[in-house]
Order: C-alpha cells, then sequence, then structure tokens
C-alpha cells in the first residue's frame, strides 16, 4: 500500500490530518510511558468526544481521563504491549481511519491479539470526535475470563 503521506494528488489537508494522527499515536504511546496524559492535549478539541466500544465520553478532561482508565483497567496487567497498524491511516470523507493489531503479552500466557479500528474526525487539526471499537471482543473476554487472575492487579486509581 503506498504511504498516504506521499500521495501527491492527496491534498495538503488530507495530509495533515493523516500526520496529526501519526502524532495523536506517537505522543498516546508517550502517555502510556510517563501517566502524563496531557501530551495528547495539543491533538485534541476542547470539545472531542471520544467512543470506546459504544461508551462515548465528552469534553477534553474527560476524554484524556477515559485513555488513562482504560489503560489501567486493561493494558497495565500485562507486561508488555505493543500496537501496529494493519491498515492505513487512509482518509474517508474527511476521516482518518485505522485498523491494528494491539499485542498484549504477560508471562506465562500466550500473547493476546487484540484487533481494533480507530475513526478520527476533525476540525482543522485538532480531533472532534474519535472512535475505538475491538473488532474481536469475544474473543478479547474469553481471554481474560480464563487467565483474568493471572494478570497483574487493577491499578488503583
Amino acid at each position: 500500500m503506498q504511504n498516504p503521506t506521499q500521495n501527491p494528488m492527496q491534498s495538503v489537508d488530507q495530509r495533515r490530518r493523516i500526520e496529526r494522527v501519526q502524532g495523536f499515536a506517537e505522543a498516546f504511546e508517550t502517555a502510556y510511558a510517563t501517566d502524563d496524559w496531557t501530551v495528547l492535549e495539543p491533538f485534541l478539541a476542547a470539545d472531542v468526544s471520544s467512543e470506546l466500544n459504544g461508551t462515548r465520553v465528552d469534553g477534553r478532561a474527560a476524554v484524556l481521563d477515559s485513555f488513562r482508565v482504560s489503560c489501567d483497567a486493561f493494558d497495565r496487567r500485562f507486561d508488555r504491549r505493543a500496537m501496529r497498524i494493519i491498515e492505513g491511516p487512509e482518509l474517508q470523507d474527511g476521516v482518518v481511519r485505522i485498523k491494528t493489531v494491539n499485542t498484549y503479552e504477560r508471562a506465562g500466557l500466550a500473547p493476546l491479539e487484540l484487533i481494533g479500528e480507530e475513526w478520527f474526525h476533525f476540525e482543522g487539526d485538532r480531533i472532534v470526535r474519535h472512535v475505538d471499537q475491538v473488532v474481536n471482543g469475544a474473543e478479547v473476554m474469553g481471554f481474560l475470563a480464563e487467565h483474568g487472575a493471572a494478570l497483574r492487579p487493577l491499578r488503583a486509581a
């Protein structure tokens, strides 16, 4: 697949949105590593909304908190996590879409691969709506039911 940021037929605005999503993904990894979620603020509109599997939160502070809470409740229960984009980023009707595989590892357990799709809606260079959908939710829930006791304990709020 051709790198969308190198397609001369795309407008500057389209390329900028794709670059912003790539920057957001890098900043998200920094936020996760440092637990400083404010590094994502420059990417998000003040009135941003975010949906994870249909659960919606509104406003930048609430969205940042939802990212933190989600990572504390899931990602941090594993020893390692790695995300790779398997489709996109691509622009469809002004919305940037990516499909990812997130690999989670915990000593003594087989790795868990979580497949997700994300859509990023923009106004200018700020994300105004983010939608994140786990594609293989039943598989993930089965893994948690079988191995939840072997994962790290939930992080204190």
